[in-house]
């Protein structure tokens, strides 16, 4: 880790410093699947990844068979063929400084037709599998769990939005943004019970409230950069999304089992994280490296006891903002504080 270069693009995600080597044309193309812009920093990094262009796959001579597709070297390495189906294949070399992850391009033929007719689902796979899994699982061996959560600073108070995909929280951080907020994430972080750290994911943004310049994604929507993303926000208060029927909002105050099962259940139904639990337990056999499973319900459950809990019914239709809904929820936590 000591020998990679300092002062170089540096991408600050799910609390790690990560440095992107290779060709200008890779570099730039993975920087497209977080939504990031190039920053250059002398901060060390303690994630670097680095983008071969050979397309052999990793010699497995003289290391040990984990399990389908992937070894352990005796220099507490792993080798891991196709990660997640991607076509991806990868070397996970670890010490006392971090992590450095070695990725080829080495598609079945399957997968490389996969990669060209279905350019969503790959642009998709390659953020994931090359950035935002390896810094999840750098920060999983710091104590720190993935939530399927966005955070957003919303009059001062930072609001940590939980419910499943497709509820709405895109759009409500959309437009918490516009109209001055500050987010850390609107889908993804990397949390210890008490601060999130955002992971640098584009906005995807439903069609009303996109234009036709951001990349085509799934469901309709379009991929933004952010014009300035926190690296971390502390909620200071959590908030259960639903899509009901009834016409108006409604809200709540929820019990704090309510609210960790809501959190719990909306990370295990991510499809974004669909290959990441399989990536990290496997990473954890062939390394003898931190935990085989992230300490999520632990994490859920010290936000609910410390927070306030609600649950927000949003109804059939498109209504109020989060600062009108919530306003005397936020009026509260702003005079007596959060214990």
């Amino acid at each position: 880790m000591n020998a990679a270069p300092v002062g170089r693009t540096l991408l600050h995600t799910a609390g790690q410093r990560v440095t992107i080597e290779g060709r200008d044309d890779a570099v730039r193309k993975v920087l497209s699947a977080t939504g990031e812009a190039e920053t250059t920093c002398t901060d060390p990094p303690n994630l670097v990844i680095s983008l071969e262009q050979s397309r052999e796959r990793f010699d497995t001579r003289g290391s040990e068979p984990i399990t389908r597709g992937v070894w352990a070297t005796h220099r507490r390495e792993a080798i891991i063929e196709s990660v997640g189906g991607s076509g991806f294949s990868q070397l996970w070399a670890i010490d006392e400084d971090g992590v450095r992850v070695i990725s080829r391009w080495t598609p079945s033929t399957k997968e490389a037709a996969a990669a060209r007719l279905l350019p969503a689902r790959h642009h998709a796979l390659t953020g994931q599998v090359l950035v935002h899994y390896p810094a999840l699982w750098l920060a999983m061996q710091r104590g720190l769990a993935p939530l399927h959560v966005s955070v957003v600073e919303i009059d001062g108070v930072a609001v940590l939005l939980a419910g499943p995909g497709g509820v709405g929280k895109s759009s409500l951080v959309s437009r918490e943004l516009a109209a001055g907020g500050r987010a850390t994430c609107d889908n993804l972080a990397a949390c210890d019970g008490t601060t999130a750290y955002g992971l640098a994911e584009p906005l995807r943004l439903p069609a009303e409230m996109s234009d036709a310049t951001g990349r085509k994604t799934f469901h309709g929507r379009r991929e933004h950069g952010w014009a300035t993303r926190m690296r971390a926000l502390r909620p200071q208060m959590i908030v259960v999304l639903r899509r009901g029927l009834q016409t108006d909002p409604r809200i709540r105050h929820i019990s704090e089992a309510q609210a960790t099962r809501a959190v719990v259940a909306g990370t295990y139904a991510a499809g974004e994280l669909r290959r990441f639990w399989s990536t990290a337990a496997v990473l954890a056999m062939a390394t003898g490296c931190g935990p085989a499973h992230p300490p999520i319900e632990e994490v859920a459950a010290t936000f609910a006891a410390r927070l306030p809990c609600l649950e927000l019914d949003l109804g059939r239709k498109p209504g109020a903002g989060l600062a009108e809904l919530l306003r005397p929820h936020l009026a509260a936590v702003r005079t007596n504080g959060v214990h």
